[in-house]
């Protein structure tokens, strides 16, 4: 792996690092291991490279995700990924909660109208909705990406 390349992932890993504050602390050193490993000894990227991919992967905001690389910020997609894991769940439980929701949710008419077959499939539907909504809302500087001050601007208007 040449040196852009190492560096961008470096920055990378390391905002993730900053800004996932719930990631255990030994696995945080050992990420941290890998990185400084990398970074002395040129050889040893590709194996660094993977081995903070496996560690990382699957995780809420991590850098290693399909696709193209995004153009939000590691804490903000931490956020995005911990308030879509809510409204999964939220949704999840709405939908299983009696059958009559399930019979009066229907999809919208792009999607190819009817009923949808299951709750995830009726939650993986409101996540889209709501990781584009609170990614547009960051790209448009009405949201500073923190569930902090998205609760305190939710709280402020009901009072």
């Amino acid at each position: 792996m040449d040196d852009m390349n190492w560096n961008s992932l470096k920055i990378e890993v390391e905002e993730y690092l900053e800004a996932d504050s719930a990631l255990d602390g030994g696995l945080r050193q050992i990420v941290q291991l890998h990185l400084q490993v990398g970074t002395e000894n040129p050889n040893e990227r590709d194996a660094a490279h993977n081995a903070l991919k496996a560690l990382l992967k699957g995780r809420d905001g991590t850098p290693f995700r399909r696709g193209q690389k995004s153009s939000i910020p590691a804490a903000v997609r931490v956020a995005t990924d911990r308030i879509c894991g809510v409204v999964e769940e939220a949704i999840t439980a709405y939908y299983n909660h009696d059958p009559i929701i399930g019979a009066i949710s229907v999809k919208h008419a792009k999607s190819g109208g009817g009923q949808y077959d299951s709750a995830e499939e009726f939650a993986a539907s409101w996540v889209k909705k709501t990781r584009n909504s609170l990614n547009s809302q960051y790209k448009a500087g009405t949201w500073d990406g923190s569930v902090d001050t998205l609760l305190s601007a939710e709280t402020s208007e009901e009072l």
